[in-house]
């Protein structure tokens, strides 16, 4: 018979180990043990109402047996077995890994509340920074790192003690992170999350992607669920791209070259294929290019292009490509073969 089985294999037994609950992981075990009794209820509210501190730590391991419910049975089990537990039935796994963790007493809260204090306490006051259509925008953070924004971008910088946060909700930026090791500098950019200590580098998220690409220095990129994550190292003239799926691309080499060219109001294309340069001008272009054929988008061009007049940009494809530039009565933009 297992530890949290019962002898009809129908709810979790008694633990005679919790029979005097003293923190909050023997608390929560016995609170989700399934017997509860009255005088363990009033001895439960008098222990957390004796320190605030209880309430907050109990807290805690209820938030973390809440997130286990986001995972999959299979994950639990794969859990179990490393653990080098019994086999045991789906809606038990869920129990033991959760009320095992708990389970740990002193040592347990004492991790807890080191490891997970940052997600409990009082949200840290945050900053929005946005950047319109033909706009673009840098800033210096609080820790002395520089931002800069491209069009269309919006942010959330949230700097805590030890941490610094900033969440990239739309658009792209170029971060040039001071150093500070006992402070991660954080990007969060909805498909990927960017961990480093001190570099350059450019994030860019479009709404099935995100493209993390490094100019020097090195940084982590990561993203999946948190039971199993996805992880790459870029170093510099590397990059990556995160998808909505929760899958990573493969490294490759990063255009660096465009990186910086974009913060100057420019673009930079070398041998690239047609659709791919007018995917990057329709960033900027109020009502966005589309191509007559899709042959057209095969062809290969070169070409630098200011950002900050996207109509004459788009009026400069002629230049580079075999290509001529029709404006409808309706205001759209189509490219066809000349």
């Amino acid at each position: 018979m297992s530890h949290f089985e019962s002898s009809t294999g129908n709810r979790p037994a008694h633990d005679d180990s919790l029979e005097h609950p003293c923190d909050a992981a023997q608390w929560f075990a016995r609170m989700q043990s399934g017997e509860v009794s009255d005088d363990d209820r009033r001895a439960f509210e008098a222990w957390r109402m004796a320190d605030p501190e209880h309430e907050q730590q109990y807290r805690r391991l209820a938030y973390i047996w809440q997130a286990t419910l986001a995972v999959p049975e299979s994950r639990l089990q794969a859990l179990m077995h490393e653990q080098d537990v019994p086999p045991v039935r789906p809606w038990l796994a869920r129990r033991r890994l959760g009320l095992g963790l708990a389970g740990a007493c002193t040592l347990a809260v004492a991790g807890v509340a080191g490891v997970s204090r940052g997600w409990f306490a009082a949200e840290p006051e945050s900053l929005t920074l946005m950047t319109r259509r033909g706009e673009r925008h840098q800033a210096t953070l609080p820790d002395g790192s520089i931002l800069h924004m491209n069009f269309g971008t919006r942010v959330v910088v949230r700097f805590e003690k030890g941490l610094r946060l900033v969440e990239l909700r739309q658009g792209e930026a170029f971060f040039e992170v001071s150093h500070d090791a006992a402070r991660p500098f954080v990007v969060n950019a909805g498909m990927g999350r960017v961990t480093v200590t001190g570099t350059r580098f450019n994030v860019r998220r479009d709404a099935a992607s995100t493209q993390v690409s490094v100019e020097s220095g090195s940084v982590r990129v990561d993203n999946g669920r948190w039971w199993a994550r996805n992880e790459r190292r870029l170093s510099a003239g590397q990059q990556v791209v995160a998808y909505a799926d929760q899958t990573l691309g493969e490294v490759g080499q990063a255009d660096v070259t465009n990186l910086v060219a974009w913060q100057r109001g420019r673009m930079v294309f070398n041998d690239v294929a047609l659709a791919e340069v007018i995917d990057e001008m329709n960033r900027y272009l109020a009502q966005p290019a589309r191509l007559a054929t899709a042959a057209l988008g095969q062809l290969r061009v070169s070409g630098v292009f200011g950002v900050d007049d996207p109509e004459a940009m788009i009026d400069a494809l002629p230049a580079i490509a075999p290509v001529q530039v029709i404006r409808l009565l309706d205001g759209r933009i189509r490219i066809a073969a000349r």
